[in-house]
Parts: C-alpha cells; structure tokens; sequence
C-alpha cells in the first residue's frame, strides 16, 4: 500500500432534514384522518341534535330531565364546534390571501386544547383589544399561532400555571408609521436561558429531545416574514420567569 485518504462529512443536518420530513408526513396522514373522522362525525350528530330538539318539546319531561338535556346540548354544542374546527384545519391548506380575523382564529385553537389546558390546570386570560382583521393566508396563520400556544402548554406542563394572550393595535418594531396588530403569547413556566434563545429560530433546534422536530419556530417565523410581519421572544428564568412571543403582522 502507497498510500491511503479518508473524506469524512457531518450528515448531522441531512439526518435531521430526513427525520423532520418523515415526521411531517406522519402529521400530514393524521390531519387527512382527523379530518376524515371529523366528517364522518358530523352526520350522526345532527341526528343527536334532531332528537334533542324533540325531546325539549316533549312536555313530559321534568325539571331534573330538561337539566341533564341542557348539560348534552352544551357538549353537542362542543363537539360541533371541535369538528368544525377541525375541517377548517384540513380546508386551510388553501394558500389564497383572504381576511382573517385573529382574535376569532386564537379562540379556536384555544377551544380545541380547552381540555389540555384544564388538564394542566393552566388558567388563560385573555385580552383582545383589536378588531385584528388582516389579510393573510388563514391556514398559515392558524399554524403560526398554534405552534406558540402548543410551545407554551408543553412549558407550562412542566411549571407554571398561566397562560396569557393579547392582541392590541401597534405599529412595527422601529417604523413609526406603520399600522397593524401584536399578537403575544406568554406564559409563567420555568423560562429559558440565554444560549437556548439564541438558538430558537435555528432549523433542527430543539428542547424536546425526540417529542420535537426543531423546525417549527424556524417554519413560523418564515410565514411571519412572508406576511411582512415580524416575531420576537422575551425569556426569564429565576425568581420571576416566564416567556412571551410577539408576533406583529402588519394591515
């Protein structure tokens, strides 16, 4: 043997671009049949819903009755919404630019996790104070604003026990003479420190381990920019912690 060479390569990021994309398709299946089941659905509640209509107007029935019957027409009403929700989640793939109301659009994924949220005994407050109605691709929007509330349930899982919205009329960071909305998302849980904010919006980032993908704040904050807008992010740990995203997206 005269000689002998090596070439060595980190595949570090294609390794994490293929899991990232075989999980993506995993997602993509679930929402065809989320949205399958949730049409599926949809026929025999009507049926439910017909009948409790009869049985409201069948004078037999009694105070204790007529209460029970109340209870199962708020959670019919529940599901109706939840399956709606969820058709409009598979239906917003569409990417034609259209008014989009947020403040509507963030109580609808707050609706959706309503049980989560009781389930971790997270207390939401939230504060509109905008009409917030932009033009925008709806679907994107909704995935923007779904990662942040999932984000902060997933922290809040761990501390905390407040989970805070506000959507105000504002202007861009640095331009005075712009106009639109601020949406923020915050909760009170252990906070992150200053690397892993550095770090965020980075493809692949995670602090999930397997449970994440590392691309979903990198994917909202190029919507985000798509739209013109921009986000930020404010973390604290320590005696007083928590986290706060700010997204603006311009009228």
């Amino acid at each position: 043997m005269v000689a002998a060479s090596t070439i060595a390569r980190d595949i570090t990021h294609t390794k994490l671009a293929e899991e990232a994309i075989r999980t993506s398709e995993k997602f993509a299946v679930a929402g065809r049949m989320a949205a399958t089941i949730a049409h599926e659905i949809n026929n025999p509640l009507e049926a439910i819903s017909n009948i409790h209509y009869l049985l409201r107007h069948n004078k037999s029935l009694n105070d204790d009755a007529r209460k029970y019957l109340e209870s199962a027409d708020e959670e019919l009403r529940r599901i109706g919404q939840i399956t709606r929700t969820t058709l409009g989640f598979y239906r917003e793939r569409d990417t034609s630019v259209v008014q989009v109301n947020v403040t509507e659009m963030l109580d609808s994924i707050l609706l959706l996790y309503k049980r989560r949220l009781q389930s971790l005994g997270v207390v939401v407050d939230k504060r509109f104070e905008s009409a917030a109605m932009i033009r925008g691709v709806a679907g994107e929007l909704r995935q923007v604003f779904t990662n942040l509330i999932v984000n902060a349930m997933d922290a809040l899982g761990v501390c905390g026990t407040r989970l805070a919205l506000r959507v105000r009329d504002s202007r861009p960071w640095g331009d005075s003479n712009g106009q639109g909305i601020r949406v923020s998302i915050c909760d009170d849980a252990s906070g992150m420190p200053k690397e892993v904010q550095s770090n965020l919006f980075h493809p692949f980032f995670t602090t999930k381990g397997r449970d994440g993908t590392g691309v979903g704040l990198w994917v909202s904050r190029g919507i985000i920019a798509k739209h013109n807008g921009s986000i930020r992010v404010r973390s604290r740990t320590g005696s007083i912690h928590g986290t706060c995203f700010s997204v603006f997206l311009p009228r």
